[in-house]
């Protein structure tokens, strides 16, 4: 096997030809679109749940009349002392798998929804540790292995009972956790300092493309002769070979990269300062306001998003009265809506010329949470008997929100500079939170699925979006704060999460413009 490797040492930087292998210095798009498909395809491993557990209901034995442990020896039996060899033992197992009927009640659904979430929760600061302490590299591949591992386990767990399975869910949110760190890294480190929202923008767009891959497949490989497990044999396969291929390929730092010319690395590094390792200064990020701001634009961001993604089918089909097999097609369109107007609106961002990042953060703000809140207010009058306005004023509440990489998230790559994935890594935390909130509220004010229960639920999420879009409006900010400039780390930072930015051992000398 040939030792090549993509990684070079710093001081091979200046050295390296224009004519050499570069992607025609466009490395840091191929970087982009990498971290892009592997933050999509752990969102689907944890969705497959969500669309194969009515699948998973079929026509065999109920698996769950047995303990765990019969279910456990009852497996050995199959595989260890079957009659035939082990890969025909195996899909022997396999069979049995997938004839099996799981059929969970309410509660044990709502806990195999929500632990994705809860280990999500749990593992983001640990996570954000590790990638300081190891940086994002070796521990997003071994978060994705992970990913991979409890994806492919899930209907063997479930064979075996409830709580092996709820555990594999559990895993499944934990190899999530390094979303939102990376993307602020990945955007630090790779993007030009005029591309931050084009990057932030494309990166976010795992949140759609993760269902658009996963239903399809659930759907196609659910009712074909494979069965319901084979949509976790090809996520796990998917996932495994796409962390492969960013261990291969990503470097957290571009002038370590032996397909980074000159010529990019200049583009790349224009206006960010040092680039040099140097600890998050916890006690200025936590009393700073403007990080208030965006924090609460990001919780109102994200409870808009988890609501209408999880009960955008229920109010099409209890409220509206669409039926059931539309609801499905309805609720997948604001996902191709919002991941084109995302790349449009991170394009128009980024060349916005007319006004400051300070001016446009907030015009941005204004269309995502102000547009996504009034919208709400929008479902909140518009009666049953408008079902098709209805669903129009639903499909824009999602789409709008696609603004946002120009808007908060913007404030937060251009404000908290190289500190921005600590900003992230606490969105990560953010997000789980709202998707737990969200059937919260849900459940307290809905119980028959009728307009007026549900005009409750409208009203408070505008109230919440609204709220969070005026304090953006008023701390928001689009210049760098000053405890990113040089020289602050030295006297005021407190802690050591920080990214793993190789610190340099000679420096690196790049052509003046």
């Amino acid at each position: 096997m040939v030792g090549f490797s993509v990684s070079r040492k710093l001081s091979q930087v200046q050295n390296t030809s224009e004519e050499d292998l570069n992607f025609h210095h466009k490395t840091r798009f191929i970087i982009l679109i990498i971290v892009t498909l592997c933050l999509s395809i752990a969102q689907s491993d944890t969705l497959t749940l969500n669309f194969t557990i009515i699948c998973m209901s079929g026509d065999g034995a109920q698996v769950g009349n047995h303990s765990a442990l019969s279910n456990l020896e009852d497996m050995e039996m199959t595989l260890v002392n079957g009659s035939g060899t082990l890969r025909e033992n195996v899909e022997h197992m396999e069979h049995k798998i997938a004839d099996g009927r799981y059929n969970y009640t309410p509660s044990e659904k709502s806990l195999l929804f929500s632990l994705v979430a809860v280990g999500a929760m749990v593992a983001v600061y640990p996570v954000m540790l590790l990638i300081g302490k190891f940086g994002s590299r070796s521990v997003c591949f071994w978060m994705g292995m992970l990913s991979a591992v409890t994806t492919a386990l899930i209907p063997w767990m479930a064979y075996i009972g409830f709580y092996p399975l709820l555990v594999m869910r559990f895993l499944q949110g934990a190899g999530l956790s390094t979303g939102f760190t990376l993307i602020g890294i990945c955007t630090r480190q790779w993007s030009m300092q005029v591309q931050n929202a084009l990057y932030i923008a494309v990166l976010t767009t795992f949140f759609q493309i993760g269902p658009i891959f996963t239903m399809p497949v659930a759907g196609a490989l659910c009712t074909s002769s494979l069965g319901w497990p084979a949509v976790y044999y090809i996520h796990a396969v998917v996932t495994f070979g796409l962390f492969i291929l960013f261990y291969f390929f990503y470097r957290e730092n571009p002038t370590r990269h032996a397909f980074v010319s000159t010529k990019e690395l200049e583009k790349i590094q224009r206006d960010k300062g040092e680039g040099k390792r140097e600890a998050v200064p916890l006690k200025a990020i936590l009393t700073d306001p403007v990080i208030y701001s965006i924090w609460i634009s990001a919780i109102g961001n994200f409870m808009g998003i988890q609501l209408t993604m999880q009960f955008s089918p229920t109010y099409l089909n209890k409220v509206m009265g669409f039926a059931v097999e539309q609801t499905g097609t309805f609720s997948a369109i604001p996902q191709v809506v919002t991941f084109f107007l995302k790349i449009a609106a991170g394009y128009a961002a980024d060349k916005m010329r007319c006004c400051t990042p300070q001016t446009s953060v907030k015009i941005f703000n204004n269309l995502a949470l102000g547009g996504m809140s009034f919208s709400f207010l929008g479902l909140a009058l518009i009666p049953t008997s408008e079902p098709v306005l209805g669903l129009c004023m639903l499909i824009f509440s999602c789409s709008i929100i696609g603004f946002n990489c120009g808007a908060f998230f913007r404030s937060s790559a251009i404000y908290a500079a190289q500190h921005n994935h600590f900003i992230m890594g606490v969105n990560s935390f953010l997000n789980c939170l709202a998707s737990l909130i969200a059937p919260v509220i849900v459940n307290i004010f809905v119980t028959n699925d009728t307009w007026d229960e549900w005009w409750w639920v409208w009203m408070v999420y505008f109230v919440a979006l609204f709220v969070a879009n005026i304090v953006f409006q008023i701390y928001g900010k689009g210049v760098p704060a000053e405890w990113t400039k040089a020289g602050y780390g030295a006297k005021s930072a407190v802690g050591d999460v920080i990214p793993s930015i190789p610190k340099p051992t000679e420096p690196v000398e790049t052509p003046k413009v």
